[in-house]
């Protein structure tokens, strides 16, 4: 069959829980700055999103990144989340996302929390924006 990975599993690091509104992006090598979704506003209303996987995560004793991954790796076994990380620490609470069932009550009230929140911002610049065939 074929696989699907998926870009971006914790949407460049913001459901890992340590972005904030006041969060700075080196201007010198980060391009988050750049896009609409990291702007203060966005991640302000976006924050949200990681309140609900907090929440959820809190009562059993998992990361927001760990529900974000173990989410996308309960949906279909071809579904292969491959998250990037510079530090060994979040190299290591990723992979413990592998561990992590959810009965179909749990992917239903995480789903349903979720998609009451609107995500603001676009996932990408104006010009990425153009080149993305639709």
């Amino acid at each position: 069959g074929i696989g699907f990975v998926p870009y971006s599993p914790l949407n460049r690091g913001f459901l890992g829980g340590m972005i904030n509104e006041y969060t700075r992006f080196d201007t010198a090598n980060d391009n988050r700055q750049t896009l609409p979704r990291f702007q203060p506003e966005a991640i302000r209303a976006n924050t949200r999103i990681v309140e609900v996987l907090n929440a959820f995560g809190r009562t059993r004793g998992i990361t927001t990144a760990q529900v974000a991954l173990a989410w996308l790796l309960n949906r279909r076994p071809f579904i292969v989340p491959i998250p990037g990380t510079t530090k060994l620490s979040h190299l290591e609470e990723n992979l413990r996302a592998c561990d992590i069932v959810f009965t179909s009550e749990e992917v239903t009230e995480l789903e349903k929390a979720v998609a009451a929140i609107p995500v603001v911002g676009s996932r990408y610049d104006a010009l990425q924006e153009s080149k993305i065939q639709k």
